[in-house]
């Protein structure tokens, strides 16, 4: 030994100097570490930039592990690959619990002289986490040493010994893949250099563990062997992430004594050892300029301790039942289903699902509930033989042939049977009916129908004649080809109903609207073998006539609603780096059983033991282990909850295998979940063909047993969609309600995320999990199971905001009134919903429909239109009147470009009468204005007539009644009878019927929105247009009344509704004005109403669409005020928090009622304070988040660099998150630049956003951009507000925010009026009129001395007893028009000014100012940019106007302006007028004071009339002052 140590240390003496600093650091470090453990919190950073150990090259290193191994090879035990493999990298395992360190080896000596490799050469070791997890986990006990006491201490007992090695190896090595990829050598995981393995952090703040996995050895000194430690002073730095592998340690020598040269003596081994260090103190000017604090949430309100006292029972009545399959349920069921009395089955229909494609093409499947003795069980009905059911529309209308008149007549009379007129009706349409066959037998139809049958037609299509007509009926079977929807012949000009579905079909013509109980007959059950569902039970029906609807009074059974199984689903997911998707690492899934649909359920019902059950299945990571301990937490929990309730599976594919497993027990009617039908169900599909997951497992996500996938789209193409048609058609026969779509329909939230709506809705704080964080959570048993926890509670807060929101009773009750599918209806399918209900109610009138184009049809027949265009075509005419169908949709097409503009003109909106209001203002609205109108006018696709060439309809004239205004007409009363029966229910029933009314309303304000929605069904763009002409029309001889008649004061009016000013401070003297108003216009209309919408105490209107006010609202019979805004800033998402709070601090003080010096001086003291602390880093973080919404995909935007938010989203994106990135989620960032940058750096807007999660990541990068926010955030919201109120100015509040006031003066003047004429129309006297125009400047000849001209007016209109300067006119000016000589040689009597002169200096000015406007010079709105340019850019960002974006976009976000616009060159030209006026001044003047002026002017008029007649012509020809009077005149 002793010759070792020698040997050892000529070594190192011959290492030279920079090998012993690297082993006096490595003997600092070793007594550092003995020092004990402290919990002091710091958490530093370790990172090693001096290596202590040396590293050579791979080839050199591979050659001494082999050679160690060859040594070593006696003592290596390898059973078959279930012993322990000696790796070559520790030695002398004679000596039990005595390793030699890598500087001491005996290999050493024969190594060749180490050449230092970059770091960045390194590859650490694939196993490094997993090594380092286990190794922290099995504390001081190494694997090693456990091998080497179970051989040399035999005190232990073997059996416990074994046992204990049986389970290490378990974990360690989970198959035999891993055990072999553990023996292959890496050259990083020698003692050579510290990787990521020997350091793992035991805290997040100062206290971290450096466990060392090899072998290593420490030398210790001698003296200080009792007590290993560094000195006080020495910094431990660890930098990089421990996860990445690649942290290195550093120890700065200069900070730390050298140890004293003492011998070495034996050495020992460090293991596991906590240390704690001081942190590195950050350097001052490198912290954030704001205030991080961390949120401190309430035990009470975590979303996780609800969730777990649910699970536990705590405060919901006692132990809940967390068995995974309901086996209380299953226990009971009855292999039969209770019938009727005359043997049909009693069916509950939920869902319904056609099959598109394949041999069973037109097959219907229908799922929904049966009764089972007490129980309702889950049933499939299988429909076949679905016909199809086509019309064929004559050429020449048969009701027009006198014939077919004279026989209907003789019908009527029953001169003829109906056989004889049947027969000759059968021989009148006979010609189409041969044509029509033809085309049969050519598609290969084998058997079909026709037959002449009387319909009605009523729509857009000019090739179809309208009214009643005789039509022939076609049908045959579905599982045939379709007829193509162009189809033409000699005898027919078109087929309608070609394209309708077997599903759409079925549900008009048994007039099933919704979930309800249907009454099935001459039905047949199905073997096991012959099934189709996953179903309970499964029947088929041969004809779709042996169901029909069940009367509400026919059975006990039919009398209640069933209840329905709902099923939240939440996974968490990891991101695969190399394929960029995501993979699911666990599955959670809470279930609640008999849910009401019919009423709304309280917490206390759905929580109550028995009612929830729940599973959580959890796999390895790929490559990785389990962490130690898990698997007794997962027996635990088992045990706990008596029945696998959490369950461990080795893959992905297993995982949902067991998942699909668990779902088919459930027997789910509802599957529940937050953006479920964006990203789990899209996941979850995508997995199972990744993992190749058999059909029959992955096809129990739904009912139906498919045996191929569909073709699955790329995940939200379009927001607002709900899932792709692959994803609904795998979920079938189970209804998909996804809380994001239904939290955007209800609520009107900044954000939907679920950690926003848990927060604001169900008052909970959420944890929300990174993909990329969840590898990290693997690494302890303690954060695995908070990772399963998490999934459980997203899963639980799922189903809470469900109920919360009462989704099922609402949805269910909008799909009964419509007819639609429940499905759709929770997908949110308003367009859908108002169709079913059209088809529905036009079938009972026995209409023919128009047929439903796709958009793919659209685009191709549009493509068609436009080739032909080109083409000289003989059939061009034809084709023409075909695609009358389609010339709407290509209207709206061309206008997608101009952001999908109205293609007619909407709703009427006045112009405000803008101020501050201290008085009563009283808001009236129509209710249901469209609605009101169709009903008033009786316009229907029935009643109005349209024009063959598109000019505008008339109001109809008929007298018979509308299928629109009719619907109405019964939604309308069947509404008022709810909330009449309202009045006496209490309770759940309340509930119940206020939801009912809910969904009265919603369906009626949402039958206008079909007619003008292009892509709709009923698209009648001259409908839609007549309606809201009546709509303007209404509002606007409203306003006529209430002014002319009522000498009342209309400041606002929109759309539906209108301001009246009372003038009153009494609250009931205003009131009884409102009466009085409603009286007066109701009794003019018969069924539109006018009501008292809102009493405003105080009103602050800014312009339209934007005000704020007081109201007064009553409650209980006390009156109190809340502030009311519309469209302001501060209600905008797109402006930050601290931008808002100050704007509804402004707006509170001008709304507060006080006298306006003080509301200025609070208002710029609260600025002052502000910016204030901004400057000095005390506000919030939170407060600078700015937050927008994606409308699109990321990647989708084709100008991305330019929008903040985008880039926001594409970094998180790369960073590895789901969710917060994806369409239609709200993305928050903060703007701010580089520490040691300056503010409002060239770097654009967009490149300095960052999300707050960046910001607290990066706090020594980036500083916030407080200018930006003062000056874009600010100062914006506050000088709005602040336009209308006296004592402030845009420069003064600039001033006290700190800004430079000379890039807010132009401000000033435009706030006063938006409106550029306002000063020449409405100022009070010339001098208010010409405020800033320049003065007309004359030259005198002799002396060349420039002075102003007054005007005429002005000089001469004091004379007699008052003196000129009374007036404010000086004494030259007044000697000037009597001399017409300059000021300077007046005295002189010399430089007269000849009159032609004066008319020519005029002229020169005045185009001067005429080349100015010509010029075009531009300036930048914003205060910041100013930027000055001629060029006009043609981009287009947002809405802005082509050719006002700023050059300087996107650093700056302004608007370009004409510097010298026509409205200041025309008021400059008058004012050069209004010198030389001699005429419009005498109408002005009193009579008496007119006669001596008079005179005065006839003396001057041949001086000044060349000069006034030259500057009228210049003024005259600017078109500004003319205005056409054909746009003032409507053509009636």
């Amino acid at each position: 030994m002793a010759d070792e140590d020698g040997s050892s240390r000529k070594r190192r003496a011959a290492r030279g100097p920079e090998s012993n600093a690297r082993s006096q650091a490595l003997e600092r470090l070793k007594a550092r570490l003995s020092g004990g453990r402290r919990s002091d919190g710091a958490a530093p950073q370790i990172r090693l930039e001096n290596p202590i150990y040396d590293t050579i090259p791979e080839e050199e290193y591979n050659a001494l592990v082999a050679k160690r191994r060859d040594q070593a090879r006696s003592f290596i035990v390898d059973d078959d690959g279930l012993g322990y493999g000696d790796e070559g990298e520790e030695e002398d395992w004679s000596k039990a619990g005595f390793n030699l360190s890598s500087d001491e080896s005996d290999g050493e000596s024969e190594k060749p002289k180490k050449k230092k490799e970059p770091s960045q050469n390194k590859r650490p070791s694939s196993s490094a986490s997993s090594l380092s997890a286990a190794a922290a986990m099995m504390g001081p006990q190494r694997l090693s040493s456990m091998f080497t006491s179970a051989v040399f201490k035999k005190n232990r007992d073997d059996k416990v010994s074994e046992r204990i090695v049986d389970d290490v190896l378990a974990e360690f090595a989970p198959d035999e893949s891993d055990r072999l990829s553990r023996r292959k050598v890496q050259p990083n995981s020698s003692s050579i250099k510290p990787s990521a393995e020997s350091v793992r952090v035991a805290s997040s703040h100062q206290k971290f563990a450096i466990a060392k996995v090899d072998a290593e050895s420490v030398r210790v000194n001698k003296d200080n062997e009792s007590n290993l430690g560094l000195e006080k002073n020495c910094e431990v730095e660890l930098n990089g992430s421990l996860e990445n592998g690649d942290a290195e340690m550093v120890v700065e020598p200069n900070d730390c004594p050298s140890p004293s040269n003492g011998d070495l003596v034996e050495e020992k081994v460090v293991k596991d050892v906590e240390m704690e260090a001081k942190p590195v103190e950050k350097k001052e000017g490198f912290i954030l300029n704001a205030k991080i604090s961390e949120e401190v949430v309430d035990p009470k309100l975590c979303a996780t301790a609800g969730w777990q006292a649910a699970r536990s029972g705590a405060g919901v009545g006692g132990e809940v039942n967390v068995a995974g399959p309901k086996d209380a349920l299953l226990n009971q069921q009855h292999s039969e289903f209770n019938l009727e009395p005359e043997g049909s089955l009693p069916f509950y229909i939920i869902d319904a699902y056609e099959e598109y494609y394949g041999a069973n093409m037109g097959t219907l499947y229908l799922f929904g509930k049966v009764k089972t003795g007490n129980l309702y069980q889950s049933c499939c009905i299988v429909v076949k033989n679905m016909q199809r059911c086509v019309y064929a529309i004559p050429c020449r209308p048969l009701h027009s042939i006198e014939e077919m008149i004279e026989l209907e007549k003789d019908v009527q009379e029953s001169r003829i049977s109906p056989a004889d007129f049947c027969k000759k009706l059968q021989d009148a349409t006979s010609d189409i009916k041969n044509e029509i066959a033809k085309h049969l037998v050519d598609l290969g139809v084998s058997s079909f129908s026709m037959a002449p049958v009387k319909r009605k037609y009523a729509f857009e299509r000019l090739d179809i004649p309208s009214g009643e007509n005789y039509v022939v009926k076609i049908n045959y079977p579905f599982k045939d080809p379709a007829l193509p929807v162009d189809l033409r012949g000699e005898s027919f000009c078109a087929l309608l109903g070609a394209r309708s579905s077997a599903l759409e079909l079925f549900l008009v013509k048994r007039k099933i609207k919704g979930p309800s109980w249907l009454q099935v007959s001459n039905f047949s059950t199905c073997s096991a073998s012959q099934r189709v569902s996953w179903c309970k039970f499964e029947v088929t029906v041969d004809s779709p006539k042996d169901i029909r609807v069940s009367s509400s009074s026919s059975s006990k059974i039919t009398r209640e609603i069933p209840s329905v199984v709902v099923t939240a689903i939440n996974l968490k997911t990891t991101i695969n780096e190399k394929q960029n998707i995501n993979e699911i690492v666990s599955a959670s899934v809470v279930c609640c059983n008999m849910v009401k649909i019919d009423t709304p359920m309280l917490a206390s019902e759905w929580k109550k033991p028995g009612m929830l059950t729940h599973f959580t299945v959890i796999r390895k990571l790929d490559g990785n282990i389990f962490p130690m301990g898990f698997n007794k937490e997962v027996t635990d929990r088992n045990i706990k909850a008596g029945s696998h309730v959490l369950c461990v599976e080795s893959s992905e594919r297993a995982l949902l295998n067991r998942l699909m497993l668990e779902l088919h027990k459930l027997d789910s009617d509802v599957l529940v979940g937050h953006n479920i039908s964006g990203f789990d169900l899209d996941v979850l599909l995508h997995r199972s063909q990744a993992c190749r997951v058999p059909s029959s497992m992955w096809s129990k996500l739904g009912r139906l047993n498919r045996s191929t996938m569909p073709k699955l789209e790329r995940r939200s193409k379009t927001f607002g969609f709900g899932a792709d048609p692959a994803i609904m058609s795998c979920v079938a026969g189970r209804l998909l309600c996804d809380t994001y779509l239904c939290s955007r329909d209800l609520l009107k939230e900044v954000s939907y995320s679920l950690t926003h709506l848990a927060k604001t809705q169900l008052n909970q704080s959420r944890k929300e999990v990174a993909p990329h964080d969840v590898p990290k959570m693997f690494q302890a048993a303690k954060s695995l199971m908070e990772l399963i926890e998490y999934g459980e509670t997203d899963a639980w807060l799922a189903m809470e905001l469900m109920f919360y929101l009462s989704v099922l009773p609402l949805t269910r009750q909008l799909t009964n009134i419509s007819g639609n599918l429940w499905g759709k209806t929770l997908q949110g399918a308003r367009a859908q919903r108002v169709e079913y209900l059209l088809l529905h109610e036009f079938h009972k009138k026995k209409y023919i429909v128009p047929d439903k184009f796709s958009n793919y049809a659209k685009e191709t027949k549009l493509t068609k239109r436009r080739v032909t265009h080109g083409v000289d075509d003989g059939n061009f005419d034809d084709t023409d009147i075909n695609d009358a169908n389609y010339h709407n949709d290509a209207s709206e097409s061309d206008h997608k470009k101009s952001k999908k503009a109205a293609s007619y003109a909407g709703g009427l909106v006045l112009e405000p009468k803008k101020g501050l209001y201290d008085k009563y203002i009283l808001l009236l609205d129509f209710n249901s204005l469209y609605p009101s109108i169709i009903q008033e006018y009786n316009i229907c696709f029935t009643t109005v007539e349209r024009s063959s060439d598109g000019s505008f309809p008339r109001l109809p004239s008929s007298k018979t009644i509308g299928v629109l205004p009719e619907l109405l007409k019964k939604l309308v009363k069947w509404r008022r009878d709810v909330k009449t029966w309202m009045k006496t229910a209490s309770g759940l029933k309340l509930q119940q019927l206020d939801i009912q009314q809910q969904a009265l309303k919603l369906t009626a304000n949402s039958m206008y929105g079909c007619l003008g929605f292009s892509n709709s069904r009923f698209y009648a763009k001259p409908l839609a247009e007549l309606i809201t002409l009546q709509g303007r029309e209404i509002l606007q001889s409203t306003v006529d009344l209430v002014q002319n008649n009522l000498n009342l004061e209309v400041i606002y009016g929109d759309t539906d509704s209108i301001m009246v000013y009372s003038g009153l401070d009494d609250i009931a003297k205003a009131t009884s004005i409102a009466k009085k108003v409603i009286h007066e216009v109701n009794k003019k209309y018969r069924c539109l109403e006018i009501d008292l919408d809102g009493v405003y105490k105080r009103m602050l209107l800014l312009k339209k669409k934007k005000y704020a006010a007081v109201k007064v609202q009553v409650k209980d019979g006390t009156p109190y005020e809340v502030i009311e805004r519309k469209g302001l800033d501060i209600v905008r998402r797109d402006w930050s928090l601290l931008a808002k709070d100050l704007g509804d601090f402004c707006l509170t003080q001008i709304l507060s009622g006080g006298s306006c010096e003080d509301v200025i001086e609070s208002i710029h003291n609260s600025l002052m304070k502000v910016q204030e602390e901004m400057r000095n880093g005390q506000v919030p973080l939170e407060k600078y988040v700015i937050t927008k919404t994606l409308t699109k995909p990321p990647e989708a935007y084709p100008d991305a660099k330019n929008q903040p938010h985008v880039l926001v989203a594409q970094r998180l994106k790369q960073q590895g998150y789901t969710s917060g990135c994806s369409v239609g989620d709200t993305i928050p960032y903060i703007i701010c630049y580089e520490q040691g940058g300056s503010s409002g750096s060239a770097t654009g807007i967009a490149q300095r956003a960052r999300h707050p999660d960046e910001l607290k990541r990066e706090q020594e990068t980036w500083l916030i951009d407080i200018d930006y926010y003062l000056s874009q955030q600010i100062h914006p919201v506050v000088s709005r507000l602040c336009a209308s109120i006296q004592g402030t100015s845009p420069e003064r509040l600039a001033d006290c925010l700190g800004l430079d006031t000379s890039k807010f003066q132009h401000k000033s003047s435009e706030a006063s009026s938006d409106d550029p004429t306002s000063s020449l129309l409405f100022a009070g006297d010339d001098e208010e009129r010409y405020q800033g125009c320049e003065s007309l400047v004359l030259s005198c000849p002799s002396c060349s001395v420039s002075f102003d001209c007054p005007p005429v007016f002005k000089s001469i209109c004091l004379l007699g007893n008052e003196k000129p300067a009374s007036s404010g006119v000086e004494e030259s000016d007044y000697n000037f028009w009597r001399k017409l000589c300059c000021p300077k040689c007046f005295e002189n009597g010399v430089g007269r000014i000849s009159p032609a002169m004066i008319a020519n200096q005029v002229k020169r000015q005045a185009e001067k100012f005429v080349l100015m406007y010509y010029r075009g010079s531009l300036m930048c709105d914003d205060e910041t940019c100013k930027h000055t340019t001629r060029s006009v850019s043609f981009r287009l960002v947002g809405d802005s106007e082509r050719g006002t974006v700023c050059p300087s976009y996107p650093r700056c976000n302004g608007h370009l302006n004409r510097k010298y616009t026509e409205a200041d060159l025309y008021k400059q030209l008058s004012y050069f007028c209004h010198v030389f006026d001699t005429v419009c001044c005498i109408e002005k003047m009193e009579a008496k004071s007119r006669i001596p002026i008079e005179k005065e002017l006839i003396k001057l008029r041949p001086v000044v009339d060349p000069a006034a007649s030259t500057i009228q012509k210049i003024r005259d020809r600017c078109a500004f002052g003319w205005v056409k009077l054909q746009d003032l005149v409507v053509t009636i």
